[in-house]
């Protein structure tokens, strides 16, 4: 499936010099305005990965729902009608409840400096809630804070010094500030709020990283820095600054970046970042911000999707995971990384769930666990304590948010954040909405609460869970994705003419090969309409150059691409209105 795309290109300035590329991996929403001043090249606005979660609004009804309040421990394998082991349900607030018609995605935790109240922060499509959980039977959803732009399946928060810094891979986004200390009296909530800053030097980002012992924020798989390690000086909260970039190794998903205090004597007391760079884990040194430096670069056999891990505490292995590893049908594969020399990488072993199987997604670590967030197999928790030693990893805790469901799907748990001390763990469920959880780690027996207040001979989960797709596709399952997507613009007799030229790089599942896929655009200028196409070639790439035209006479050129045709038929989707 593929939706339609359309690229606005905007005038270009006189200094445009030479061919500018913007890259799009997997899951970009590319957006390069430029301020009209100084362009630096097109801005095209195209859809990579196809969210099937775009435009989804969820049947709850077909959830195993419970209400706020409902604590109810985990006793012979179940806690309100959930598969658990060692893990609590303290409470739950459904999509409704936070007042969204979307989806749920990233979430994260703030501890408030002054109060130590605990709060969760929680991603939605259409844009971020704040939920005090000091009382965690009873969460209490204070408000809303509005997208920047407009919904998108990607959202992603961190927090430094009392604010939020929110970013989305939606057009225009840019990172919004929120400053958290406004929680403390909310008079009648839920609240709309208003963004206490926004800095827009970037359009979209997949996701915001910050070291909080130094007030580096770093903006990855944004539409500058080629994807890379975009850093950002936020010890002023409310007025970010720009303050290097490392775009050696392309595109990064996601990253962790400390002060490192592990073996590598050569590194200690300096701030180094560990990439996962969808192929590989990149460790570079950024202390001195205007010249980072790559220390590292570690691929590994079979590797589909690098997309996100954490450091043990004492920074001598790193635990990554492969979200796309399922083309080579692995499942619940977590990757053990020596990282005891930030020089000499090395994989140290492969841990596979041995039951529960599913697409992995985001896992942090506290203390001597790995809390990871596995999409349909929900929240797993391991022990990492001899992941050192023998690259050994044993589960020790879980909550499965869809019980009795392990389809190798993206449903499910999102992610999850276990750092609050009072030891409760929040955690996203996709299509439900968020949930407060109590591990019990010590192996100690879980001391009962309260009944739930439904009827659980009523609240069953069905023996399958509903489609994704508002319209499922009768041909075979099988997604054409743009992986990248690149424009770069060339100035003509003295900058009177532009000319750009559009590269499609395409894949698709299941082993299917792209070749021979027929992509075909519509161009609109100043009225008149053309059409454009070219056929995917053996290396999955086709090339379509645009008409040169005047950029004082027509300062936008429209360009829309049509549903893609491949040997398996004509596919198209609604289901990406973020997109179009």
């Amino acid at each position: 499936l593929i939706s339609l795309a359309s690229i606005n290109l905007i005038r270009a300035s006189q200094d445009l010099s030479q061919a500018h590329t913007s890259r799009n991996p997997v899951g970009v929403d590319i957006d390069e305005t430029g301020n009209g001043q100084n362009f630096t090249g097109c801005n095209p606005h195209t859809a990579g990965y196809i969210s099937p979660y775009a435009n989804f609004k969820p049947d709850t009804t077909n959830y195993n729902m419970i209400n706020a309040g409902a604590s109810t421990a985990c006793i012979d394998g179940s806690a309100g009608g959930y598969a658990c082991k060692n893990v609590d349900l303290e409470a739950f607030l459904s999509l409704e409840a936070l007042d969204s018609g979307g989806i749920a995605n990233d979430i994260w935790g703030w501890t408030d400096s002054q109060t130590e109240k605990e709060y969760a922060l929680v991603g939605l499509a259409d844009g971020t809630a704040f939920v005090d959980i000091s009382d965690p039977s009873n969460p209490l959803h204070l408000g809303t804070l509005k997208t920047h732009t407009k919904k998108s399946s990607w959202r992603d928060i961190k927090t430094y010094a009392d604010h939020a810094f929110i970013v989305s891979e939606a057009t225009g986004h840019g990172m919004q500030v929120f400053d958290l200390t406004l929680l403390r009296d909310v008079n009648n909530p839920p609240q709309t709020f208003s963004e206490t800053a926004h800095f827009d030097k970037f359009g979209y980002a997949h996701n915001v990283v910050i070291n909080e012992e130094t007030g580096l924020a770093v903006a990855v798989g944004s539409n500058k820095c080629n994807g890379g390690l975009y850093m950002i000086d936020v010890t002023d909260p409310v007025n970010p600054q720009t303050a290097g970039c490392f775009d050696k190794d392309g595109y990064t998903h996601d990253a962790q970046c400390v002060i490192y205090h592990g073996p590598t004597i050569q590194f200690q007391g300096s701030e180094i970042c560990f990439a996962s760079n969808t192929d590989s884990i990149t460790i570079v040194d950024v202390t001195d911000r205007s010249s980072p430096k790559m220390l590292e670069r570690k691929t590994y056999a079979n590797s589909e999707y690098t997309h996100q891990g954490w450091l043990t505490e004492d920074h001598t292995t790193f635990l990554a995971n492969d979200e796309l590893d399922f083309r080579n049908n692995l499942y619940g594969q977590t990757y053990i990384f020596d990282v005891s020399d930030l020089r000499n990488v090395q994989l140290k072993g492969i841990h596979t769930a041995s039951t529960r199987k599913s697409i992995m997604h985001n896992e942090y670590i506290k203390g001597d666990f790995v809390y990871q967030s596995n999409y349909e197999a929900g929240i797993t928790i391991l022990d990492v304590s001899n992941a050192a030693n023998n690259g050994e990893l044993v589960e020790v805790a879980f909550f499965d948010m869809i019980s009795g469901e392990n389809r190798k799907s993206f449903d499910g748990s999102w992610s999850n954040y276990p750092y609050f001390k009072s030891g409760i763990v929040i955690a996203t469920s996709i299509e439900q909405g968020f949930f407060v959880l109590r591990p019990n780690l010590s192996g100690e027996t879980n001391t009962p609460m309260a009944t739930p207040s439904y009827d659980p001979s009523t609240s069953k989960f069905p023996t399958s869970q509903p489609s994704i797709y508002t319209n499922p596709p009768t041909k075979p399952p099988v997604l054409v994705r743009i992986t990248s997507f690149s424009v770069t613009a060339k100035l003509f007799n003295n900058g009177k003419k532009v000319q750009s030229t559009l590269t499609f790089h395409l894949e698709n599942t299941h082993d299917i090969k792209a070749k021979g896929t027929l992509i075909k655009i519509n161009i609109t200028k100043g009225g008149t309409k053309k059409t454009k196409q070219c056929r995917i070639s053996r290396s999955g790439k086709c090339v379509i150059k645009l008409p040169r035209y005047d950029p004082i006479k027509f300062p936008s050129v429209d360009v829309k691409l049509k549903p893609i045709k491949s040997k398996f038929g004509k596919y198209e989707s609604e289901l990406n209105n973020e997109y179009k």
